[in-house]
């Protein structure tokens, strides 16, 4: 009778330690991602895929984490936020994953956060890094990016100060939406810092494509620097008509199009166009990251590159980080807890190093801005990483 109540002594005293966390065996750690893998834009989620798998089976080909393998589970949510919160519902009730590292967009992280939060799964977000992700800061969410704000302000301090003409004129044409709203408060806060001629700011709703009559109105108001908040095909559809009118324009970009479909859209309209981002999109950091991506992805996937790729490899390499820092009793809350602490994570020059000891457990603030050269179809930087 006494050996049986020292055996179940021992066994309540070991509990914790046997009773896992979902998703950990003795030999693997399966982590989540729910993506855009198909529609329009599946490009971004294929992109971001690759650098989950890159910095999984690098980890893998060196041991692991603590003897552990890395399985990546990826979901199509097809950029719609129900289908994200239904593929977040399978990847934790069916394939039960331990942590998560693609996000998809804003919105639909957003659908996401109350499985995240009940769940209380380690989370970076680096796809959609939007304010509205950290604000509210969620106990296990640990964001990496920039603001938009910051990365146009990034842009037209950098215009006004190397490349534009003192008499140049500023025009913004944004999304009548929470990203658009952010844009505009870059703008504002460049207009106000540097005192710059802006007479005109135009609005869209999402998914205009004639957008004649806004750049028509560009136009008339002499506009020479513009801040393009299109996206994607609407992006290269303001360019196109700028283009048509022979305004001769230094446009300033988001970051989405910074990858090569995107740059492949904007090219014919001919503009050197600028992007501010907080990953690297061109240098030795991107060159090394290709080495190394051409070890564990096909020719195909190796194709799907883009700065998608670089900052899903650096959310999940600040995952491996927390994770090897745990020993072998991994757990979600001391995953949670290392990545509060992590600061100074080395991103290979990918980005700025990583740091989320702050109470946003925010990190990769800081942005870098690019030009997009059509005749090399490279874009080549103009600042390092700076925090505006």
């Amino acid at each position: 009778m006494k050996t049986i109540a020292s055996a179940v002594l021992g066994m309540l005293v070991a509990g914790p330690a046997l009773a896992a966390d979902p998703g950990v065996t003795d030999t693997t750690i399966k982590i989540g991602d729910v993506n855009i893998m198909t529609g329009p834009a599946a490009f971004v989620g294929r992109g971001f895929s690759v650098g989950s798998k890159v910095a999984a089976e690098e980890v893998n080909a060196a041991g692991g984490i603590n003897g552990r393998k890395i399985v990546v589970i990826t979901e199509d949510d097809g950029y719609v936020p129900a289908r994200s919160f239904q593929a977040l519902t399978k990847l934790l009730e069916v394939d039960q994953i331990f942590a998560l590292n693609g996000t998809s967009g804003t919105a639909n992280v957003l659908a996401m956060m109350p499985l995240i939060t009940e769940h209380k799964l380690p989370t970076v977000v680096s796809q959609a890094p939007a304010p509205v992700v950290y604000n509210p800061v969620r106990p296990t969410v640990f964001t990496f990016g920039a603001t938009y704000e910051n990365a146009f302000y990034a842009q037209l301090k950098y215009i006004h100060q190397k490349m534009a003409k003192p008499d140049a004129v500023y025009g913004l044409v944004r999304q009548d939406d929470d990203f658009g709203k952010d844009i505009e408060v870059g703008f504002d806060r460049a207009v106000k810092d540097f005192n710059l001629k802006a007479p005109v700011r135009i609005r869209f709703k999402k998914g205009t494509t004639n957008f004649s009559a806004e750049v028509a109105q560009m136009k008339q108001a002499g506009v020479t620097v513009l801040a393009n908040g299109g996206i994607f095909a609407g992006a290269a559809n303001i360019l196109s008509e700028a283009r048509k009118l022979d305004m001769p324009l230094i446009p300033a970009e988001v970051w989405s199009e910074g990858i090569p479909a995107s740059a492949a859209l904007l090219a014919p309209a001919g503009y050197d166009y600028l992007v501010g981002d907080y990953v690297s999109l061109s240098g030795p950091a991107n060159e090394k990251f290709r080495e190394l991506a051409k070890k564990y992805v096909s020719e195909d996937e190796l194709k799907n590159i883009s700065r998608y790729t670089y900052a899903s490899y650096i959310g999940m390499k600040a995952l491996i980080e927390a994770m090897r820092q745990c020993g072998k009793d991994l757990t979600r809350a001391c995953t949670v807890e290392k990545l509060r602490t992590l600061k100074g994570l080395d991103t290979g020059g990918l980005s700025a190093p990583v740091d989320f000891t702050n109470e946003k457990q925010l990190s990769g603030t800081a942005v870098a801005v690019y030009q997009y050269d059509i005749k090399s179809a490279t874009f080549k930087p103009l600042t390092g990483f700076e925090q505006y």
